[in-house]
């Protein structure tokens, strides 16, 4: 031992059990920093709320009828009584009196591709039209403002 400390001369040192210490900490903070970046990550599952993309597919004036056709949908399925549908007037109130129709083309018991929605307004005016998750109250698919 006595050969060793010829080399640090005047000079002091931290201990070895101080230097053990400071190396399992910093091990320690270096993993629980992995630990937190891996598991972000590798995330939950969250669920992701299904959004459906429609286009007019036609208009009548004279009647206040709009036809929505379902063009395309992204995430999980949307059942048939997932969603609640509704015509918003200008200002943001809903049109009560308006005539909602869902016309399913291949009787899945689902929204799909080339269904339609046919809505008629109880008054002319601008609407929009909106789908949202009955389960969660997310928006599906609100349109632009339209004349009805």
């Amino acid at each position: 031992m006595k050969a060793n400390r010829k080399f640090i001369e005047g000079e002091e040192a931290v201990s070895a059990v101080i230097g053990v210490i400071l190396m399992v900490a910093i091990t320690v903070a270096i993993a629980a920093t992995v630990y937190v970046y891996v598991s972000g990550m590798i995330g939950g599952t969250a669920t992701k709320t299904s959004t459906i993309s429609m286009n007019v597919y036609s208009r009548n004036d004279a009647t206040n009828t709009t036809i929505w056709l379902v063009s395309g949908i992204e995430g999980e399925a949307i059942s048939d009584s997932a969603y609640s549908a509704v015509l918003l007037r200008a200002n943001g109130t809903v049109d009560s009196a308006a005539n909602i129709v869902f016309q399913e083309v291949s009787s899945a018991g689902y929204v799909n591709s080339g269904d339609t929605f046919s809505i008629t307004s109880s008054a002319d005016g601008y609407y929009t039209f909106m789908l949202t998750d009955t389960a969660t109250g997310q928006t599906i698919y609100k349109s632009t403002s339209t004349k009805y």
